[in-house]
């Protein structure tokens, strides 16, 4: 596919989608609102998304991956998952309180991150070859920031690099063969509310999540980059996403695993 905008276009789209979204936590327009645009241009701009970042002195950590589960696919109308980037600044030490920043809808998904222990060669790699390149599997959580609205289309969440905001990763983790990725029970509450799922229904396995990426990062080259070792892969959530207010108490279970409580401040 052909990008309709320049490449001046998608640094200039992606500065204002950091520093009017991201730097201030706040609701912006939909880009594509503003201006003809197509998921190439949309491809462009989230990795240019990921130089603001870097330009602004943060790593990139790694990658997330969403729209992983059947549900959310349907809801957003799109039939495959897609990923925005990871940074440092993102990754939250263990704690019981976190702050809603901005005005941006702040949401909970309840997460498997495995952290790779080498990088993944290949693009027909299966279960057994992800959990070989494994160094440990997290518990974690995502915050995830809608900047651009929770249903203004697939090219603008691609932009607004698929709402990754900040991560909270529940230490030590387990080694990759000590956690059963296919058959636990998620348990997510939220105040009154409570969501169930299964690791499974994150595309049968959380490690296939980590297959897809692989396959779209060789298949975009440059505008992916490329899984090394260190990386960390949020995998995606068997529930649909929960939005939260200040004040709202969040339990995640992962049952016979561990359980992440805290709270937004």
């Amino acid at each position: 596919m052909v990008p309709c905008l320049t490449n001046d276009s998608h640094t200039f789209i992606a500065n204002e989608i950091y520093t009017c979204g991201i730097v201030n936590n706040a609701q912006i327009t939909p880009p594509a609102k503003k201006v003809r645009l197509n998921t190439a241009d949309a491809e462009s701009i989230r990795r240019k998304v990921l130089d603001c970042y870097i330009d602004d002195g943060d790593t990139r950590l790694g990658y997330k991956v969403g729209f992983t589960s059947k549900a959310v696919q349907s809801q957003h109308g799109i039939s495959e998952p897609e990923f925005g980037y990871l940074t440092s600044r993102m990754k939250l030490t263990n704690q019981g309180q976190i702050p809603i920043l901005g005005t941006a809808t702040v949401l909970v998904e309840p997460e498997i991150c495995f952290k790779l222990a080498d990088g993944l060669k290949g693009t027909e790699l299966s279960v057994e070859d992800v959990l070989e390149k494994t160094e440990r599997i997290y518990l974690s959580l995502e915050l995830v920031e809608s900047r651009v609205g929770l249903t203004s289309g697939i090219d603008n969440v691609i932009m607004d690099n698929v709402g990754a905001s900040r991560i909270l990763i529940f230490e030590p983790g387990f080694s990759p063969g000590d956690f059963d990725l296919e058959n636990t029970t998620v348990n997510l509450m939220v105040d009154d509310l409570h969501f169930t799922g299964k690791t499974s229904d994150v595309l049968g396995n959380p490690a296939n999540s980590v297959i897809w990426l692989n396959k779209r990062l060789t298949k975009l080259g440059p505008l992916g980059g490329q899984l090394g070792k260190g990386d960390y892969v949020m995998t995606g959530s068997p529930i649909k996403p929960v939005p939260l207010v200040k004040g709202s108490m969040i339990k995640a279970e992962w049952c016979g695993f561990g359980t992440i409580e805290v709270e937004m401040v």
